[in-house]
């Protein structure tokens, strides 16, 4: 038994350990830019629930449509009475004008059973109802918000998704600058050891570069974590599992700044309705356009046909109700005509605060026209300090290389102290570091402009 329990339990974790691995082979692995933003924007979830709003919206819309249809329902009510409604009426008057009581005298009868039941089915139909017309028109309005904030939700995701990917390739780039930096002073840390030992150099050469090289250590640790951790933000932003390996096949390509460079000289200006914000500002005036005339629709008669069908047996005894003789159906059919004269001016505010509502879009309208004017000048002004700083950190990196380059050959040579090695080393690492920063914020700037003027169709 005992035994059998151990298999049991070691069969169910080679079952889980199966479905996990099988969950992270059916995703994929290796992602190209684009194949990143195309696969998160089927399986990220703002995109997902951006979708089911929509779904939410087109039922709303049909719900709306189908207050315009008939209304059909059956009703069936099964009443006894404990003691039977007296109706009261007087000696004299109307069929009891020849009774033999003194005229007035009251007179009870009773005209209804102790035992009722009274199945009825019955129908409506709107002929004219003005809040109906602009709620469908409401409903339609925001049902094309809704679409168009999926498209503003896949934009958004997209652009996180080529930041977090620009982000990986950059900070894989520093961590392989460090890693030969790593090499390149491990390699002359042995070799002022050994000159030291040999009578060549000073203790204080040695400590200077044990420096540097500690210093190195702890840049790649640093790197490292920073490597994993932006990875990390890539497979959210994709919604992959954690265990994915996430190879990256796309690379910094060398043409980048020639592609930024070519959107500074054209310099567009923005155009509001390349931007999908403003056009969902546009349905948005239209969305409270259809509510406005909802509420006015207060003011408006209402008129429905309606038609009745049913009956109405009763019996004293409960058990006598199946008798057929009792059953009689009756039907009517007629219109019903609805017209508003006073409701507390209720319709009167509900005007109001869809008046206030339209002039509160409005000047957000307003507003993010002039704030796409802004993140637009922002955008250029970020995109030519991302050049001018990429240039200078790149002819810094290119200096810094001749540099250290130049003392190590004087160093070996005699020419050059080991302190000015030590110093080239450091220049060259924080000219490396300074480089990869300017290449990833030329980046990010490039991606903010691409969304600034709406170059981005998703």
């Amino acid at each position: 038994m005992k035994q059998l329990s151990i298999l049991l339990l070691l069969s169910l974790m080679y079952t889980a350990v199966q479905a996990q691995q099988d969950t992270t082979t059916s995703e994929p692995t290796s992602f190209s830019l684009q194949q990143a933003i195309e696969y998160g924007l089927n399986e990220n979830f703002n995109v997902k629930n951006a979708n089911l709003q929509s779904d939410l919206s087109t039922a709303q819309k049909g719900e709306v449509r189908a207050n315009l249809l008939p209304q059909v329902s059956a009703n069936a009510d099964l009443i006894h009475s404990f003691n039977v409604q007296q109706n009261i009426t007087e000696s004299g008057v109307g069929f009891q004008a020849n009774s033999p009581l003194p005229k007035g005298t009251p007179i009870a009868f009773q005209l209804g059973l102790r035992n009722t039941f009274t199945p009825n089915v019955s129908a409506s139909q709107v002929l004219f109802d003005q809040a109906f017309f602009s709620a469908q028109g409401a409903a339609k309005a925001n049902e094309e918000i809704a679409e168009k904030t999926i498209t503003q939700t896949r934009i958004d995701v997209s652009v996180n998704i080529t930041k977090a990917y620009y982000g990986v390739l950059v900070n894989e780039q520093q961590l392989k600058a460090i890693e030969s930096n790593l090499t390149s002073l491990d390699s002359s840390y042995q070799e002022t050891i050994a000159r030291y030992e040999s009578g060549f150099a000073r203790n204080i050469d040695v400590s200077r570069i044990l420096v540097s090289l500690n210093n190195v250590r702890e840049q790649k640790e640093e790197t490292t974590r920073l490597v994993a951790l932006s990875r990390s933000i890539l497979r959210y932003q994709m919604n992959l599992s954690e265990n994915n390996p996430l190879i990256l096949t796309d690379s910094l390509y060398p043409a980048m700044m020639d592609d930024i460079q070519k959107i500074l000289t054209e310099k567009k200006s923005a155009v509001y309705t390349n931007r999908i914000e403003y056009s969902i500002m546009q349905s948005q005036e239209k969305y409270n356009n259809y509510l406005l005339k909802n509420a006015k629709a207060g003011h408006y008669p209402r008129l429905v046909a309606i038609s009745t069908f049913g009956y109405n047996p009763g019996a004293t005894y409960f058990a006598d109700l199946s008798q057929s003789a009792r059953w009689h159906n009756y039907s009517t059919i007629g219109l019903r005509l609805q017209v508003p004269i006073f409701s507390g001016l209720a319709v009167n505010y509900r005007v109001q605060q869809r008046q206030i509502q339209s002039k509160i879009t409005e000047n957000k309208k307003h507003s993010l026209e002039k704030e796409i004017d802004l993140e637009v000048e922002q955008a250029l002004i970020n995109l030519y300090n991302s050049v001018q700083s990429f240039n200078i950190q790149r002819e810094n990196l290119n200096l810094a290389q001749q540099n250290l380059e130049i003392l190590r050959a004087e160093y070996k040579a005699g020419i050059a102290l080991n302190v000015e090695v030590t110093t080239a080393e450091s220049d060259l690492i924080t000219a490396q570091t300074n480089f990869f920063r300017a290449v990833y914020v030329a980046l990010i700037s490039k991606a903010n402009y691409d969304r600034a003027v709406g170059n981005i169709v998703r």
